[in-house]
């Protein structure tokens, strides 16, 4: 037998593995895939218990919805307040500024009259 020729029947020639294996061998693929999809599956259901989970976040997000909308309305009560109680204080510094100082707000015109003897 010449060299080409035993080369030839060489490549023409697969090792096999044996029967045991051989399924396994052939579809490795789909046998790893097939695993994966279980353990994903395992992990959603069991272990996460995935579709009542969803339902206790939706009850904890709208009941922080609700806390955030109560806190929303007492802020801009209290910025309602500040802002009342910071005018009424501006008008009392303005008018110990104008009395102690003389000062005068924008466009005002002062007058000082002055008393003779």
């Amino acid at each position: 037998m010449s060299v080409k020729a035993f080369i030839q029947s060489a490549k023409g020639q697969k090792k096999k593995p044996n029967n045991l294996f051989g399924f396994f061998y052939n579809y490795q693929i789909t046998i790893i895939l097939l695993v994966l999809l279980i353990t994903l599956i395992r992990q959603s259901f069991l272990v996460n218990n995935f579709p009542f989970i969803l339902y206790d976040k939706q009850k904890i997000i709208n009941q922080n919805i609700s806390v955030n909308q109560t806190l929303d309305e007492k802020n801009k009560q209290l910025s309602i307040e500040l802002k009342a109680e910071s005018e009424a204080n501006m008008e009392i510094l303005e008018s110990i500024a104008r009395y102690k100082f003389g000062l005068l707000k924008e466009g005002e015109r002062y007058y000082q009259i002055s008393q003779s003897k």
